[in-house]
């Protein structure tokens, strides 16, 4: 893995965390699993800032793995991760090889 695709993995882990936040301020909040997250996109790469308009719970879907991702269509990078879901608005994506690793904090690249 270059460089470009590991700041793109550790970016896109950092996106993940920040919409995190987002989705615990919602429900705190009281938004519940089919309240409504706009969410920034977590392709990691710089200068995005798509928004992705989706449920909780398709947002809690979507992570449900470590490396898996939500991307606008058009963001995802085929050199370190694969579309696993097409929605209308976004895709999620599933990391592989390294860029998986540092998804998973199981490098030593950690994403965190």
């Amino acid at each position: 893995m270059d460089d470009r695709q590991a700041r793109i993995a550790k970016n896109e882990a950092t996106f993940r965390a920040t919409n995190r936040e987002l989705e615990r301020a919602s429900e705190e909040a009281g938004g519940t699993g089919d309240a409504v997250l706009e969410v920034l996109c977590e392709c990691g790469k710089s200068g995005c800032s798509g928004l992705i308009t989706l449920t909780v719970a398709e947002y809690d879907d979507a992570h449900s793995q470590k490396d898996r991702f939500v991307v606008l269509p058009g963001h995802e990078t085929v050199e370190i991760e694969t579309i696993v879901e097409r929605r209308p608005a976004y895709f999620v994506v599933d990391k592989f090889g390294e860029a998986e690793e540092i998804a998973e904090g199981r490098s030593g690249r950690s994403a965190r």
